[in-house]
């Protein structure tokens, strides 16, 4: 180098001092020397042959402190004159934003996604390859055209609403769309709009990036089928666990199987739904429980086996679709419904449990109806919770005749033993009966359960059961007993115990036998109870004995008056009897 100007420092970095006297090509970047060099020696050569020489260079540099220089070179050889003169241009940051427009080049053209410039007036000004893909139309057919190429016409307003916000700088969020593509077909795309600046920052036009969204709405329309069917199926589950636990639980038979019919409703879309029970006797289904339209009309009311579809099906055993109502025979209340209601299709199966029919499930619709796999799946199950519910009701009503019948059995037993005893002691006769009817009144009235009560009547007819003990030598005695009788007498409340404890059905029964002959003083037996160590029943049981006693005849006195009777009772009150239940059971008797 001969000369250098002071520009050189500023763009390498040396001093034109530091320069000259040197070659150039000890600062060309080493991967630019070759080209470089090639290309300074054919200039000169033109130079040296008498012509002018001229030539414009990018290659790259190494500045002072060691990064890439990129340069601009314009040389010219002068003929006949061996100086080379050059003119150099940093171009680093050209060369930077050209790469970066290259690579943004690249980018759109190889995106996937439809990416479009478009000038505020909607004419398409670029096209990339995504757009080809996505819309059919090559760039050649696109660019110059207006976006109504692609934007169905009833979307024209959204894209010059579009246009005209990004026009005055507004920011638009990305959105969904529709656009049109060359076969006519419609996509579902997904479009984000950003404004296209001139150098001097004015928007120009706006660049438009759309995605099909189709692929992307299947699957969320999956999803959401998906996510009905398991919502479907969760409301199925809790539904049949509601129903189960109501089963469980004992519940009317009526209601239970009304909550079965609600559900029919609910997840299979019917419009009505009936329960017949099967009466074996009178060979007929009654309806038991009705849901939906005015189908209520037909609860209460049943049909022959012989007779009606309902009847097919407990005869057949087999389930039964009937698409059209009117072409089979109907009972006349069914011709009212038809009529009324406009019920067109028909569905309905067995309750059948343990090989035995128990009745029918019928399912009405308005509209012609076809059912399909997973609504027979359902309405299978909810059959088979029908049919458990039935059976379990029928099982309980036999269980409860039956326990009817057995408690039956133990109470004329129980009475049949009162009667004997009274037989047994002539002056007491129906003198159990009686007891027991007032007792299980006046224990009403002190407030006691009705399942106590049931143990009241019991040890009331049995109070003096273990007199059967005593010898009738004792029993029956005309005469006052002695000393010795008496202690024998008084042991017939523990004889009762031995003999009604081995009997556990009878020992709630117990406390009445065992100690009504305790005193509100303690001085009564067989164990000298006092006050509230006393059962209550035992302490009522004690009034009304006394009470029924004294009122009765007896061979050595004759009846004593209600009102001495009462008179006696009031005056033994704290006493003999415990003041409170006395108190109750003359407001009872003043109530006769």
């Amino acid at each position: 180098m001969v000369t250098v100007s002071a520009a050189c420092e500023r763009i390498l970095g040396y001093a034109p001092a530091e320069l000259i006297g040197r070659s150039f090509l000890e600062f060309v970047h080493p991967d630019d020397r070759i080209t470089t060099s090639d290309e300074g020696t054919r200039i000169a050569s033109k130079g040296r042959a008498g012509q002018i020489g001229m030539t414009v260079v990018h290659n790259r540099y190494i500045h002072k402190e060691g990064h890439e220089v990129w340069i601009e070179w314009n040389a010219v050889a002068v003929p006949n004159d061996a100086v080379l003169y050059c003119v150099a241009r940093d171009i680093t940051e050209r060369r930077a934003a050209q790469e970066d427009q290259a690579f943004l080049a690249a980018i759109v053209h190889a995106s996937h996604d439809a990416i479009l410039g478009v000038t505020l007036d909607g004419f398409i000004r670029s096209w990339n390859a995504g757009a080809e893909e996505l819309y059919g139309y090559r760039a050649e057919e696109a660019v110059g055209q207006l976006m109504n190429l692609i934007v169905p016409a009833e979307l024209g307003a959204e894209e010059e609403v579009m246009l005209r916000r990004i026009g005055k700088g507004e920011r638009v969020p990305p959105f969904e769309s529709v656009r049109k593509a060359k076969d006519g077909h419609l996509i579902p795309v997904f479009i984000t709009a950003s404004p296209i600046l001139a150098p001097d920052g004015r928007v120009v036009g706006a660049s438009k990036i759309a995605q099909d969204i189709s692929a992307r709405q299947a699957a969320a329309r999956q999803i959401e089928a998906l996510n009905d069917g398991l919502e479907r199926q969760l409301i199925h589950v809790s539904n049949m666990r509601k129903i189960d636990q109501t089963i469980a639980s004992g519940g009317d038979l009526t209601a239970t199987l009304g909550l079965i019919l609600e559900n029919i409703l609910k997840q299979l879309s019917a419009d009505a739904a009936t329960a017949l029970i099967l009466n074996p006797y009178t060979l007929t289904l009654e309806y038991a429980a009705t849901r939906g339209l005015h189908a209520t009309a037909l609860h209460g009311s049943a049909v022959k086996l012989d007779q009606g579809p309902a009847g097919q099906v407990a005869l057949s055993r087999h389930p039964l679709t009937v698409p059209d109502l009117r072409t089979v025979l109907l009972a006349p209340d069914w011709h009212d419904l038809l009529r009324r209601e406009g019920v067109t299709s028909y569905y309905a199966a067995p309750l059948i449990a343990r090989g035995q029919v128990l009745g029918v499930i019928e399912v009405l619709h308005q509209r012609t109806f076809v059912p399909s796999s997973q609504w027979l799946e359902t309405i299978e199950a909810l059959i088979g919770q029908a049919a458990i519910a039935v059976e379990n009701a029928l099982l309980f009503q036999e269980l409860e005749h039956r326990n009817m019948e057995l408690r039956l059995a133990y109470d004329e037993t129980i009475e049949g033993w009162a009667r004997a005893l009274d037989l047994r002691d002539k002056e007491t006769e129906g003198h159990s009966r009686r007891v027991t009817e007032l007792t299980v009144e006046l224990c009403q009235h002190l407030g006691l359960p009705p399942e106590q009560i049931v143990q009241v009547r019991r040890g009331a007819l049995l109070h003096d059961i273990g007199k059967m003990g005593i010898r009738d030598a004792i029993l029956l005695k005309p005469g006052k007993l002695d000393d010795d009788e008496w202690a024998q007498m008084k042991r017939h409340p523990s004889f009762a115990v031995e003999l009604l404890s081995p009997i556990t059905f009878l020992q709630p029964a117990l406390d009445i036998p065992r100690h009504h002959h305790e005193k509100w003083d303690g001085s009564g037996y067989p164990h000298g109870l006092k006050d509230t160590a006393i059962p209550l029943t035992a302490r009522a049981f004690a009034v009304v004995d006394v009470y029924d006693a004294l009122t009765s005849d007896r061979p050595y006195r004759p009846a004593w008056t209600r009102e001495q009777a009462i008179q006696h009772i009031l005056n033994s009150a704290g006493t003999h009897f415990d003041p409170q239940v006395v108190q109750v059971f003359i407001a009872m008797l003043e109530q006769t």
